[in-house]
């Protein structure tokens, strides 16, 4: 994994990442609260020449793609702004919507409104249709901790990486007093 790129403003992290044969970059975006086209078009013109690889982007977009299907209160998002937006960006960067792929009909949300009683699908993964045949799965957590749910994509496994078995965290990160204080400042940041 190596940084190619962040924003000055914390909203865009571009990773290039190399798994065993298979090379793709990572974009992960925090979309703006109120809708901004200038922040999809911006969003386009850097990042949408990476053409060498194809592309993963996850995030929270803040945006509702398919009012039908997408939100519990469609009323709520008849503004076709927000929608182009992010047409724009799927038919830009030639990426689609990975998880309406693999579940075309099903109503699963990643954030809840607690103020407005209502839930929406605003967090994606969007890729490029060549990286879509190593997606195993995408999937979306439980919304536990925060008004949002983690939006999961499993790749295939690839050959030359372990698979199977338990992941654990490496103990003697444990013992590293540095690790323990980012740590401690990440989770209460979060």
């Amino acid at each position: 994994v190596r940084m190619v790129h962040h924003d000055s403003h914390g909203r865009i992290v571009l990773l290039e990442v190399s798994l065993s044969s298979l090379s793709f970059y990572l974009l992960t975006v925090y979309g703006p609260n109120q809708y901004s086209h200038d922040f999809f078009s911006n969003l386009v013109s850097p990042y949408g020449g990476h053409a060498d690889r194809p592309f993963l982007l996850v995030g929270d977009l803040n945006v509702v793609h398919d009012p039908g299907v997408d939100c519990s209160g469609p009323a709520s998002y008849r503004d076709m702004g927000p929608r182009r937006g992010i047409a724009f960006l799927l038919s830009a960067m030639d990426l689609v919507d990975g998880w309406r792929v693999l579940h075309p009909s099903e109503r699963d949300y990643t954030h809840t409104s607690r103020a407005h009683g209502t839930h929406s699908r605003i967090d994606y993964a969007l890729l490029s249709p060549r990286l879509l045949a190593q997606v195993a799965a995408i999937s979306h957590s439980s919304i536990v901790i925060s008004d949002h749910a983690m939006v999961m994509v499993t790749l295939d496994p690839i050959e030359g990486l372990p698979s199977g078995g338990t992941w654990r965290f490496p103990s003697y990160l444990y013992d590293d007093a540095h690790f323990r204080t980012y740590l401690l400042e990440q989770w209460k940041a979060y």
